[in-house]
């Protein structure tokens, strides 16, 4: 009853959440696609259903009708249950708090503002490096070396990982502790060309972290278990008028990662809802 309740509630009133968030995003961030998710899932959440209705009311006892709803149903649990999935991930996520014991912090990049400074985002993705940095040496005595990592976009002036390591020294990182890879375009990359920049130099890669945004946190776990990386990561906090909009790209990512799997599910659906209509 505890977890069924705030879920049944969740899902009757998701759809004006959406649409609020969305709002609210809409007019402090750029109008892309990805910042206008949560407001088109929203609206899709109101109109689904009250379009089955409509077709339901002009085309009473229609099979066709009937079977397609039938669909509808079927992948809103589903998905349904992956986001709750999600969640929880995430939740865990937040609650991990690693052990003053580390080599190195990997600091995972995102885009500059006008392609030479460093964005708020990005900035508190560092700052949280610098602080477990100061906090280890504190407490152990240990220094810690910071990865900062992140290459070139298209529109940016100089690789992510070049500001990053000026932005880090400005708030008080030892130069000589810090690597830069300027090469990585992405998560993937993030963590495969840090791993052998510490591998080289001797670094037991056990021994390690990552720091990303809050959001980011769970997917990027999973690429750096892809590279051979056995470590977790700390995130910095998101504006709670974000995160919802960040949370829901991060899931659409992660489905796409497996997206083989989720057709064949989706087929799966296709086929038990036929079985059901027959």
């Amino acid at each position: 009853v505890i977890i069924a309740i705030p879920i049944i509630l969740l899902t009757a009133i998701s759809a004006y959440l959406f649409i609020f968030f969305g709002l609210v995003v809409w007019r402090r961030e750029s109008h892309s696609l990805g910042n206008i998710l949560t407001l088109i899932i929203g609206f899709l959440l109101i109109i689904v259903p009250v379009g089955f209705h409509l077709l339901n009311h002009w085309w009473p006892h229609s099979k066709t009708i009937t079977f397609l709803q039938n669909v509808s149903t079927f992948f809103v649990r589903y998905l349904l249950f992956w986001v709750l999935t999600f969640l929880m991930s995430f939740v865990i996520t937040k609650l991990f708090r690693p052990k003053y014991d580390q080599e190195y912090v990997i600091v995972l990049g995102s885009g500059l503002i006008d392609g030479t400074k460093v964005s708020p985002l990005l900035g508190s993705r560092i700052q949280l490096a610098i602080d477990f940095q100061k906090a280890e040496l504190k407490k152990t005595g240990k220094e810690v070396t910071l990865v900062m990592s992140g290459g070139q976009g298209g529109d940016e002036k100089l690789p992510e990982g070049i500001a990053m390591k000026k932005y880090a020294v400005e708030h008080g990182a030892p130069a000589d502790q810090i690597l830069v890879d300027d090469k990585s375009k992405n998560t993937f990359e993030n963590m495969l060309f840090s791993k052998e920049l510490l591998d080289v130099r001797g670094f037991n890669l056990k021994k390690g972290i990552f720091t990303t945004s809050d959001y980011h946190v769970f997917r990027a776990a999973g690429y750096a278990r892809l590279v051979g990386l056995n470590i977790n990561g700390i995130g910095s906090k998101t504006s709670s008028y974000f995160l919802p909009n960040a949370l829901i790209r991060e899931y659409i990512a992660i489905l796409l990662n497996h997206k083989r799997f989720h057709f064949l599910m989706a087929l799966l659906i296709v086929l038990l809802s036929a079985l059901i209509f027959v």
